[in-house]
């Protein structure tokens, strides 16, 4: 009788360890079939329009290094620094690196009105956002990383 509870359980138990095996084994192809990698957006705020240009390189770099999951990036220009937006010579070198690196430039209103800038002026490429920081904090809540300069 000992035996057969001996036999009885080893087989008890080799049928339960069986099903946890086949068990585990579907959870990791169930995993593996829906993992998907979210792609990152990027958010920068900048006080110098130049910088621009320094942004452009680094999603060029950002784009061939899988570790950041890379998107999109924004760039939102604040500051006295706006009233270059809409100088040609400054923003020619500027525009061809943004077409290049294929950012969205903002430029925040509040500067924008603040230094009595014409936005009939701005190059199509720059949008105009209510306020520059408020923009950036709710993109950040909505799930974009924010980079300090």
């Amino acid at each position: 009788m000992k035996i057969n509870k001996i036999v009885i359980i080893a087989a008890i138990s080799s049928l339960l360890l069986a099903a946890c095996t086949q068990t585990g084994n579907q959870d990791s192809s169930t995993v593996n079939a829906t993992t998907e990698v979210k792609k990152t957006d990027y958010l920068t705020l900048t006080s110098n329009v130049q910088q621009i240009r320094a942004i452009s390189n680094a999603v060029t770099l950002m784009k061939q290094d899988e570790q950041y999951n890379f998107n999109s990036m924004e760039v939102v220009v604040c500051g006295k620094t706006v009233t270059e937006l809409t100088d040609p010579e400054v923003m020619e070198p500027i525009l061809k690196a943004i077409a290049d690196a294929n950012l969205k430039v903002k430029a925040c209103g509040f500067s924008v009105n603040g230094q009595n800038v014409d936005q009939s002026k701005l190059p199509s490429e720059v949008e105009v956002v209510e306020n520059g920081i408020a923009y950036a904090l709710e993109k950040q809540l909505s799930g974009y990383e924010v980079l300090g300069l």
